[in-house]
């Protein structure tokens, strides 16, 4: 299987026209040589990581955590499933399984691209952690067991100065979620730094996008990154033949805020990642 290492992932995406490309902005708000931590806004299954990975400096390469279904290949099953239903919109799907010969068609593109996301996956030393919940009290200890391993990864890795990055709650960052457990791992960490000397750098990520990234609007955002496409869209715009709106998606970095305690409490942390939230929620809802 074709394989590709983080950095030049990275050269690929930003030159070649086969996935959205986002504008930076507030990039002098990231820190260098120091332990750093992003937080984004992120809805489980969504490619918000890949906006971030794409607008932040690509050296060193950032430490993503990322669902255990994904980085490791006994759950390959459900992970294709989550493939095929990113890739292939439900109407495609929907009409490709009347006909044999494209549902096999199908099946084995979304098999596939899978293997071809599991192999390079493998290559970008993401953490993998257990988001989802667990079955069984087996599955519950192998829960705990990974995502301690989990922590402890990170923590050795912001300890190097090699920058990570989390949503802020788990993956549930969207106003939306009906999650009512809010996880405290990023004041833990930046307690436990504070104890060994360092100061974590939290920089809060809020990625914007005019209109939403899915299948409707996806090509929109490819088409906008060939030159003679815009220049032609924008000349019919200019003589008022035909209006056209340039899909914007704009990754805004803001100034890196710090955990001010180092003997906390729960509700101490409870309360900075709300307070964190709602910096972000702002931003994002500010037009």
């Amino acid at each position: 299987m074709l394989t590709f290492s983080y950095r030049n992932s990275i050269r690929i995406m930003k030159y070649l026209p086969i996935c959205p490309k986002p504008k930076a902005v507030g990039f002098s708000n990231i820190p260098r040589d120091e332990p750093t931590i992003y937080v984004y806004n992120h809805i489980t299954r969504r490619v918000e990581p890949l906006f971030l990975a794409l607008a932040a400096p690509p050296d060193p390469p950032i430490r993503f955590f990322v669902d255990i279904k994904v980085a490791r290949p006994e759950i390959f099953a459900e992970t294709q499933t989550d493939v095929k239903n990113s890739v292939f919109s439900p109407g495609l799907q929907e009409k490709w399984s009347r006909h044999a010969l494209r549902r096999k068609i199908l099946e084995r593109a979304s098999r596939l691209l899978t293997r071809f996301l599991m192999a390079n996956i493998s290559r970008y030393n993401f953490i993998p952690v257990f988001v989802h919940d667990p079955r069984s009290p087996e599955e519950e200890a192998r829960r705990r067991r990974i995502n301690r391993e989990a922590f402890q990864d990170c923590l050795t890795s912001l300890e190097a100065n090699i920058p990570v990055a989390i949503a802020p709650s788990g993956g549930y960052t969207h106003q939306d979620s009906t999650k009512s457990i809010i996880p405290t791992t990023l004041p833990s960490l930046a307690e436990l730094l504070q104890k060994r000397g360092k100061i974590l750098r939290i920089v809060p990520s809020v990625i914007k996008e005019r209109p939403q990234v899915c299948h409707g609007t996806y090509k929109k955002y490819i088409a906008d990154r060939i030159l003679p496409y815009r220049l032609c869209r924008l000349l019919l715009d200019r003589l008022k033949i035909k209006r056209y709106e340039r899909p914007r998606l704009t990754v805004e970095f803001l100034p890196p805020v710090t955990f001010p305690y180092c003997d906390s409490s729960k509700d101490d942390k409870v309360r900075f990642v709300q307070h964190l939230q709602q910096i972000m929620y702002d931003v994002l809802n500010k037009e």
